[in-house]
């Protein structure tokens, strides 16, 4: 069932022409890299332009190359060119590189986080969750119950998942109610479950910093800048809060804008058929979910702490975000089930771990550390060339200006090219302004959050606005016009609502 709806996301790959798509994009890619070389390679023999040293124009041809190849080729491989290129500039040198890039608590972070998650998928999990969810009797007093307890159980498990993991994860279950319920195909109310599937797992990665490379970037970026790092509970008082928020106003949308006009025709109480399928929780399960359990408790607990244990507090978040994930991946190598481990290490690296991603996060964290090195200058350049411009806008329009530039431009490319992008600029800009003009964690944490709103065209969120469009069940032109629904009201409410309650947390 699953393998049909990738087969039908993917169809136009196999057709007949397909070599010749294949030449163009071989072709598309060279150009790409061709002009990512020169990006990189000229600007070291400029001399200043424009108040730009040539340092400051090579970090800036960086950049842009960068970005030239991360939207044309990959987010993968392409970092070792940007690596490179910024080791081959004398001040900088190749070993403040890879300290720079590998050698911080971000990338690290994603490594055991990856790993942590990654058990979690072979389990029974995620259908035992939505089945918890959707067969309580507060799901079953009627259609539009069910339909927000569906979609509170993809949230939920979007909040540690994976968003890609868990879609795929979740399609063929999703199949499975769609059949008890007796959907059709090209009904209102089977769209609307899709859509509604897809915008809220989405949603749900940029509402913790739980294994997600977007807010983990944009956290990463300001602790490089600052030195301030921000944990996990601050960011989650920011992003969950926010999140319920505007899947609530999606939930609305759908009823009184949307209207499916076969929703009667959904009877709760044919999905108790599913409550016998599911097999009760192993003893493998129960410790992995102890394990993240832990992690989170872990990464939760110090800052409940903070003002009543200050030394406790400050002990415990000194060893890092990365420090909980690591202890409970090292409690999964141990633990035994069956006579073996149940984190199995050469699986894990295999096929838990997104590699490009983590390649990705360091790079880019390097970048932007580079982008904003006041010894550089690109901060002061771009201060002074912006800021006619963000006089007029004041502290509100600036928040604005970038919330509007990263929901924007995720809906058009990777949400981590799009965090990378808006939040060097944000740095760049706001570490210029006088302090307490505007909150500069509070914005960058916003732009991870923003990065995650990007359901319009298949191009924001590959893998779920692809596969979800193969399905059958949606179509392009639906999730087009409600992501834009639901990316409006993302942008009014992170200028009106989140960014006065974040910058109370952070």
């Amino acid at each position: 069932m699953m393998g049909g709806n990738v087969m039908n996301a993917n169809s136009g790959v196999g057709k007949p022409g397909g070599g010749s798509t294949s030449a163009g994009r071989g072709g598309k890619e060279s150009v790409c890299l061709v002009m990512a070389i020169l990006c990189m390679l000229v600007p070291r023999f400029l001399p200043p332009v424009g108040g730009l040293s040539t340092e400051a124009l090579t970090v800036l041809g960086i950049f842009l190359g960068s970005l030239a190849m991360w939207i044309g080729i990959s987010i993968d491989w392409p970092c070792l060119l940007t690596l490179a290129a910024i080791g081959f500039m004398p001040s900088i040198g190749f070993g403040k590189t890879f300290a720079g890039a590998f050698g911080n608590t971000t990338v690290a972070f994603l490594l055991f986080t990856f790993m942590l998650v990654y058990p979690l998928s072979k389990t029974n999990f995620v259908r035992r969750c939505t089945v918890l969810f959707i067969t309580n009797r507060f799901a079953r007093r009627g259609p539009w119950s069910f339909v927000s307890f569906l979609l509170a159980a993809v949230t939920f498990m979007g909040l540690f998942v994976s968003p890609s993991v868990l879609f795929v994860a979740f399609m063929p279950f999703l199949e499975d109610i769609y059949e008890v319920l007796e959907l059709k195909k090209g009904g209102k109310t089977g769209n609307m479950l899709m859509m509604g599937t897809a915008f809220c797992i989405s949603l749900s990665s940029g509402m913790t910093a739980i294994g997600h490379v977007w807010p983990t970037m944009a956290i990463g970026y300001y602790k490089a800048a600052t030195g301030i790092d921000i944990n996990q509970f601050q960011y989650m008082a920011m992003g969950i809060p926010s999140g319920v928020i505007l899947i609530t106003l999606l939930i609305l949308g759908f009823r009184f804008l949307y209207r499916p006009n076969d929703i009667q025709d959904l009877d709760p109480d044919k999905v108790m058929h599913l409550k016998g399928t599911v097999p009760a929780a192993d003893r493998k399960e129960k410790i992995i979910l102890f394990s993240m359990g832990l992690a989170v408790f872990l990464w939760v607990a110090p800052s409940l702490l903070r003002g009543i244990l200050s030394d406790l507090y400050s002990a415990i978040n000194g060893l890092s975000t990365a420090m909980p994930p690591l202890l409970s991946c090292i409690i999964l190598y141990i633990a035994r089930h069956d006579g073996s481990p149940i984190l199995d290490f050469k699986e894990t690296v295999s096929k838990g771990i997104l590699w490009g991603s983590i390649l990705m996060t360091g790079t880019a964290t390097w970048l932007g550390s580079c982008l904003t090195n006041p010894d550089i200058g690109i901060s002061d350049w771009l201060s002074s060339t912006l800021s006619p411009m963000t006089a007029g806008l004041g502290a509100s329009g600036l928040v604005a200006f970038f919330m509007v530039w990263a929901v924007a431009e995720t809906n058009f490319s990777s949400n981590i090219v799009t965090t990378t992008v808006v939040s060097s600029v944000a740095l760049s800009v706001m570490s210029a302004l006088p302090e307490g003009v505007v909150h500069m964690g509070a914005v960058l944490c916003m732009i991870g959050f923003a990065a995650s709103i990007s359901n319009m065209t298949p191009a924001g969120q590959s893998t779920v606005n692809t596969v979800a469009i193969g399905s059958g069940w949606t179509n392009a032109r639906s999730m087009f016009i409600w992501g834009a629904y639901l990316a409006v009201l993302a942008v009014l409410l992170l200028c009106f609502f989140t960014y006065p309650f974040a910058s109370l947390f952070i």
